[in-house]
C-alpha cells in the first residue's frame, strides 16, 4: 500500500481538463485500486478544519486532509503534484509531478510566469508524467531533461452519462460544437472563420461554444454562434450527443481530451493535425492542416453533408474511446509511484 499526498491546491472549482483528469484518477484509484493506494489531500490552508469540506466536496470522497505545513506528520510515502508543476517546494518526500504540455514555454504570452514551477518540478521530483509523446519531446527540450524522465500516459475517458431530455439543447437545431476556452491557442478564431464560410451555404448550421466565453476572440467575424459558457457534465453530455459534429482546431495541446470525450458520445470529430491531436484522435478523426480555415470549412462541410462518412467516423470514434479508459490511466500513474519507491 502506497500512501500518496495529493497537492490539491487548485482542486476547488477547476473544471478544465486538468481538474477532470485529477478527479477521474482519484475516482479510479478509490474504486479499483484501494488495495494499492491510500490518498491524503494536501491543502495550502494550515487551518484544514475549516477548508476540508470544500476540497472533499470536489472529489466526493471523505479523504483525510493535511496542510502543507504539517504534511511531514501524515506518514506519507510520496507526493503528487497534478496541477502542472510544484506549487510549493518545502518538501523532502519522493515526488511526482504531472506536466500537461509546454505551452507556457512555446506559446507567446501564455502564462510565462508558470515556467518556474515547471522547472521546480524538473529539479525536485523523482519522476515527471506528461500526457502524450508530443509533450514528452516538447518538455524535454524546454526543461533540458532527458526524455526518459518524462513518462507519457494518455488520459482516459469516462463512461458516457445516460441520455436525458434537454429542451435547451434540442432547440439548437443542427450545430457544430466546440468545447474549451475561447482563446487563440484553442483555434476558436480559426473555427469562427471556417464557420463563416460554411454558413454561406448552410445558414442553418450554427456554432455552439461550451466553455469560458471571450467574444473578443471572434470579433470581426460574421458567424452565427451561441456561447453557452461553462456547462456541467450532464449538459455537456447532451451537447456531445446532439451535435452534428465536434470541431477542435487547437493550435497547441498536451493531449486534446475533448476529442476523446466527443468520440465516446458518438460525435464525429474534425480536428487539426497539430501538436498532440493525432495522438488523441488516432484513426477516428477527420484531420485538416493547421491554420487553414478553408480546409477546416471543407472538412465541416464533408462531415455534416456525408451521412455515410459521418457514421464511419462515429463508429471509429466509439471504438477508440473504448480503448482509452481512466482505469488504464490510473493504473499507469500508480506504476510511476511504485517505480520511484522501489
Amino acid at each position: 500500500m502506497i500512501r500518496i499526498g495529493v497537492d490539491a491546491w487548485n482542486l476547488p472549482g477547476d473544471h478544465r481538463g486538468i481538474g477532470r483528469y485529477l478527479r477521474a484518477i482519484l475516482r479510479a484509484w478509490s474504486e479499483g485500486f484501494a488495495d494499492r493506494v491510500d490518498v491524503t489531500l494536501v491543502l495550502p490552508e494550515w487551518h484544514t478544519w475549516t477548508a476540508a469540506r470544500r476540497y472533499r466536496y470536489e472529489v466526493d470522497r471523505p479523504y483525510p486532509v493535511v496542510s502543507r505545513r504539517f504534511h511531514g506528520r501524515a506518514s506519507l510515502d510520496a507526493l503528487w503534484f497534478p496541477f502542472n508543476g510544484c506549487s510549493w517546494t518545502g518538501f523532502s518526500l519522493p515526488a511526482v509531478a504531472t506536466l500537461c504540455d509546454a505551452s507556457n514555454f512555446v506559446v507567446p504570452g501564455y502564462a510565462p510566469e508558470a515556467q518556474r514551477i515547471f522547472r521546480d518540478a524538473a529539479t525536485r521530483c523523482a519522476a515527471l508524467i506528461t500526457l502524450s509523446r508530443f509533450s514528452q519531446a516538447e518538455l524535454a527540450r524546454e526543461l533540458h531533461v532527458a526524455p526518459e524522465r518524462l513518462v507519457p500516459i494518455y488520459p482516459g475517458v469516462s463512461r458516457p452519462l445516460p441520455p436525458r431530455n434537454d429542451a435547451d439543447v434540442a432547440s439548437l437545431g443542427p450545430f457544430v460544437l466546440f468545447v474549451g476556452t475561447m482563446e487563440r491557442r484553442k483555434g476558436i478564431d480559426l473555427l469562427a472563420r471556417a464557420m463563416s464560410l460554411v454558413q454561406r451555404e448552410r445558414p442553418d448550421l450554427t456554432l455552439v461554444v461550451a466553455g469560458e466565453p471571450d467574444p473578443k476572440s471572434i470579433e470581426g467575424v460574421s458567424v452565427t454562434v451561441r456561447v453557452m459558457g461553462y456547462v456541467d457534465d450532464v449538459k455537456l453530455a447532451a451537447l456531445y450527443r446532439a451535435c452534428t459534429l465536434f470541431a477542435f482546431p487547437s493550435r497547441y495541446e498536451g493531449f486534446g481530451l475533448p476529442i476523446l470525450e466527443a468520440m465516446s458520445y458518438g460525435a464525429p470529430v474534425v480536428t487539426s493535425r497539430a501538436s498532440s491531436l493525432s495522438e488523441a484522435g488516432g484513426d477516428a478523426a477527420h484531420y485538416v492542416p493547421p491554420e487553414d480555415a478553408q480546409a477546416l470549412a471543407d472538412g465541416i462541410r464533408r462531415v455534416s453533408g456525408d451521412t455515410a462518412y459521418a457514421n464511419e467516423l462515429r463508429a471509429r470514434g466509439l471504438a477508440r474511446a473504448a480503448t482509452l479508459t481512466w482505469e488504464k490511466t490510473a493504473a499507469a500513474t500508480l506504476d510511476v509511484f511504485e517505480s520511484i519507491l522501489r
